[in-house]
């Protein structure tokens, strides 16, 4: 068969996507274990899920800190001897911290997980924890949020969260450098024995699981002995009355500028279409958003909008940065922006663009065993069910311009509109 370069292929739309449910079974002592056994390639990825989080922890700075710390020792090996060893065998580890749970993953080939994931066994049941590693990683975060604090950008994130969630609010917590010095190894070793040692366990193993493999998880993990973890009290979400917080930096050049509302959580019917509403405004480089005031006003270099959703709730938010001079101007195309898709349907051809791209996205969730587990590990950590993927699937192939401006009158109307900016409040004056 000869192909004709000249002709340009067909373009035909996405059908249904369906993600692959994960086998789930248990560990002697308990512990879910999810298996995405998919692929042809004897590698493996092992991602072990802890209850607790920034909300569980005394300080956010406090859970952070923890996973790193894991990393800096265990019996016999401190960190630059974990690494190499890593590196020998073609392993490599990451450890990550959200609101609500921490994580370790490891990546390793099959034939030399039993090197590789003895260590990861011992990061959770006995870490060195030394001091000297710690007081380093202690100055770096300290120099890192003096770095940040002079971002406009950084300022704008923590105001809007105050807005949105309530100042008092866990999600709302800021870190201090004063509360960085506060810090002490034996805040890390608490954390640890709370939250990685006596807290909700979960485990996700993806790749080409072979019976070796879970015999190798069973061996070094059914050991552990997990709680059953307390659900934590609720903090209400309380968003202030005002809607507006101006951070002043006097003599700054640039605004940063967050503005966004709370909004329906992945358990609402509505939430597949806020997340193509959500598209079309900001959520790609063709959307309103950076058509309007990035290349036709030339107000920021980039601008985009986001939906986040947690255990507690979800919000949207819109990302930018621009020139004092254009503060106000931008935040007027913002909501004009907004208002159109409350009150004019989206054009055919713009909802075709949106909808295909979306679902090019979510196929890209589809194409190997392991990013089939950052959609199940994010799944986990949204609290959404394991089939949400397959749920929404009809929704966004199904739903039309009608659909989607009866959710932005709903949940996206620009008369809601939190706005927290820092920069010059002298030049820029009220909001």
């Amino acid at each position: 068969m000869t192909l004709d370069r000249t002709q340009q292929p067909p373009v035909t739309p996405f059908g249904a996507l369906t993600m692959p449910q994960p086998c789930i079974r248990r560990l002697d002592n308990g512990i879910e274990l999810y298996i995405i056994d998919k692929g042809d390639q004897e590698v493996c990825r092992f991602d072990i899920l802890f209850d607790g989080g920034r909300y569980a922890g005394k300080m956010p700075a406090i859970a952070d800190m923890t996973g790193p710390m894991l990393r800096k020792g265990i019996p016999g090996m401190d960190a630059e001897a974990i690494a190499e060893h890593l590196d020998y065998y073609g392993a490599w580890i990451q450890t990550g911290t959200t609101q609500h749970y921490s994580a370790i993953s490891l990546f390793s080939l099959n034939r030399n997980l039993d090197k590789v994931l003895p260590i990861i066994a011992q990061m959770i049941t006995e870490p060195s924890l030394p001091q000297k590693p710690f007081d380093v990683l202690k100055q770096q975060r300290i120099q890192q949020l003096e770095i940040n604090r002079q971002k406009v950008s950084f300022l704008a994130a923590e105001a809007f969260n105050s807005l949105i969630f309530g100042a008092s609010h866990p999600y709302a917590r800021t870190t201090s450098a004063q509360d960085l010095e506060a810090v002490t190894l034996d805040d890390i070793r608490l954390y640890h024995h709370n939250y990685y040692r006596n807290t909700g366990i979960r485990i996700l193993l993806s790749g080409r699981i072979t019976d070796s493999v879970l015999e190798l998880v069973h061996r070094h993990f059914d050991s552990l002995t997990p709680a059953v973890t307390t659900p934590a009290v609720v903090a209400p979400i309380a968003p202030e009355k005002v809607h507006t917080s101006i951070i002043h930096r006097p003599a700054a050049l640039q605004s940063g500028l967050r503005m966004g509302l709370p909004v329906i959580g992945t358990k609402h019917p509505d939430y597949p279409l806020l997340t193509m509403l959500n598209l079309v405004l900001g959520g790609y480089f063709g959307s309103r958003l950076m058509t309007n005031i990035r290349e036709e006003k030339g107000y920021t270099y980039g601008i985009s909008s986001h939906i986040v959703s947690m255990r507690d709730g979800a919000y949207f938010t819109i990302v930018t940065e621009t020139g004092t001079e254009y503060t106000h101007l931008l935040i007027d195309e913002v909501r004009n922006e907004m208002l159109k898709l409350c009150n004019t349907p989206v054009p055919h051809d713009e909802l075709e663009t949106a909808r295909n791209y979306l679902q090019g996205r979510r196929a890209r969730a589809l194409d190997s065993p392991f990013s089939m587990s950052d959609y199940f590990v994010s799944s986990i950590i949204a609290d959404t069910p394991l089939d949400y993927f397959n749920m929404e699937d009809e929704i966004i192939r199904t739903a039309t311009a009608d659909d989607l401006m009866r959710v932005a009158r709903t949940h996206l109307h620009p008369d809601n509109l939190y706005i927290a900016l820092a920069g010059d409040q002298d030049a820029i004056g009220a909001i």
